[in-house]
């Protein structure tokens, strides 16, 4: 504080300097010659001409004064501190305080400024000007304002992932509960499967017995048809021997013979035709007797042949099937077991095919969990983030708002219009200074800021003498 004090103190001093300077050059130097006026020779005293040189200096000073007390009034006007002393006053002590090297605390600049213990500094002076303040507020609370929507939407986001991840999660838990039941009723399917095939089984295994049964009796009865036929033919062929195809022969000749009649013994040519006539009929009939005998022991022969040659046919594929049914009796052993081993195959398929969709579901999940906690993650980087932009705004606003608000059309801030008024004061003091006392030159703006000033440097020394 006394710093700055002692360097306005040395600026006022330049500034009297100058003034009084540039007065010298502009003062008309004193002369002692005799003017000649109306032809009349009149000396003018020094005396007056000194009078005349001090009101001019005088009425100069004045306006002086005047254009710097306006040029002041401006400052106040625009940075808002109303008019006058306590324009002067209230923004010599924004400034001071602000720029006071003694002061370094906000309780220490409100003490100066007259304000209460604890309260802000900003609830004195304004630190920006009309625009630049509403704008801040303004865009503060449009920065606020969106980033509690980017919160809040951060917040539905984070529902939409944890919501898309149980959806996930739920979904893989319903396809492998799906599984687990289709696995539960394939076996529920292979074992009525294997309960049908083993009925079946079963039932055609005593359906081949019964057959073998059959066959086996067919084929008894078959041999004994073919023995039957043998027998048949044997006894046939005992019917067409050659002593009974001679004796039967012999009786077709004699009765052949007999039809023709008695024939005489006489050499009559007549009786020699009948005779040789009756002689060839009689051989006809004997040998057509003999022709007859031995087509009937062929046909005998050919029928019986046939008879037991399709009986062997019949015989043969009789034995073919109880083959084929002893070896499939025989195999049964084999097809049970074969049956059973499918099953159990294709249970173990089905069972492999459930676990690893098991595995491939847990590593679903184990991925989808890791997704989630790394979108979790950089949510929270985010809202952190947010939160501290939400923190810094909020602070800065109710900061602002906690400050002085300047009227909207102040144009200065209170250490713009300080730096003016002091550049003015100083001009003011240095007219002052650098004038003749007798122009009693006088201004309540400087003389404000001076009473101000030294009230403030003897509450300064009492501070330091505490």
């Amino acid at each position: 504080m006394s710093t700055i004090s002692n360097s306005k103190k040395r600026s006022s001093v330049k500034l009297v300097i100058n003034l009084l300077s540039v007065s010298s050059l502009i003062m008309p130097a004193v002369s002692f010659a005799q003017p000649v006026t109306s032809g009349v020779q009149v000396q003018i005293s020094s005396e007056d001409y000194k009078a005349d040189r001090i009101r001019q200096e005088c009425n100069s000073a004045r306006d002086k004064i005047s254009e710097a007390e306006r040029a002041i009034g401006t400052a106040c006007r625009k940075a808002g501190l109303g008019s006058g002393s306590n324009c002067v006053a209230k923004a010599e002590s924004c400034a001071d305080t602000i720029g006071g090297e003694e002061f370094s605390t906000t309780d220490a600049i409100g003490t100066v400024l007259g304000l209460p213990i604890n309260s802000s500094l900003g609830s004195a002076c304004p630190q920006m000007n009309g625009r630049d303040y509403y704008d801040e507020i303004k865009r503060l609370n449009q920065e606020v304002k969106d980033t509690e929507k980017d919160i809040a939407d951060l917040g539905q986001e984070k529902a939409d992932i944890e919501k898309e991840f149980n959806e996930k999660i739920a979904d893989l838990q319903e396809a492998l509960t799906e599984a687990q039941q289709e696995l539960e009723k394939t076996k529920e399917d292979l074992d009525a499967e294997e309960r049908e095939q083993l009925a079946s089984f079963q039932q055609a295994q005593v359906s081949n017995k019964e057959q073998l049964r059959a066959k086996g009796s067919e084929l008894i009865s078959l041999r004994s048809a073919r023995t039957a036929a043998l027998r048949n033919k044997a006894t046939k062929m005992l019917e067409l021997t050659a002593e009974t195809s001679k004796y039967t022969c012999n009786g077709e000749y004699l009765k052949a013979a007999k039809e023709y009649g008695n024939v005489s013994g006489t050499s009559s040519k007549n009786h020699i035709s009948k005779a040789k006539a009756q002689k060839a009929a009689a051989l006809d009939a004997y040998q057509k007797c003999l022709n007859r005998f031995q087509q009937a022991r062929i046909k005998v022969s050919e029928d019986t042949q046939a008879e037991i040659e399709a009986l062997d046919d019949k015989i043969r594929s009789a034995e073919s099937s109880m083959d084929e049914i002893n070896d499939t009796l025989n195999l049964a052993s084999t097809q049970l077991q074969q049956m059973k081993d499918s099953t159990a195959k294709k249970k173990t398929a089905a069972e492999k095919k459930v676990t690893d969709l098991m595995t491939l579901t847990q590593q679903k999940m184990t991925a989808a969990q890791q997704e989630l906690q790394t979108r979790l993650q950089a949510l929270a980087t985010r809202q952190a983030s947010l939160q501290k932009a939400l923190t810094t705004a909020s602070n800065e606003l109710m900061t602002l708002k906690n400050s002085p608000a300047p009227k909207k059309s102040a144009e200065y801030t209170a250490d713009e219009a300080s730096s003016e008024i002091s550049g003015e004061l100083a001009k003011i003091n240095g007219v002052i200074g650098s004038s003749d006392p007798s122009c009693n030159l006088d201004s309540a703006l400087a003389s404000a800021k001076v009473k101000k000033r030294s009230r403030d440097s003897s509450k300064t020394k009492g501070v330091r003498g505490n």
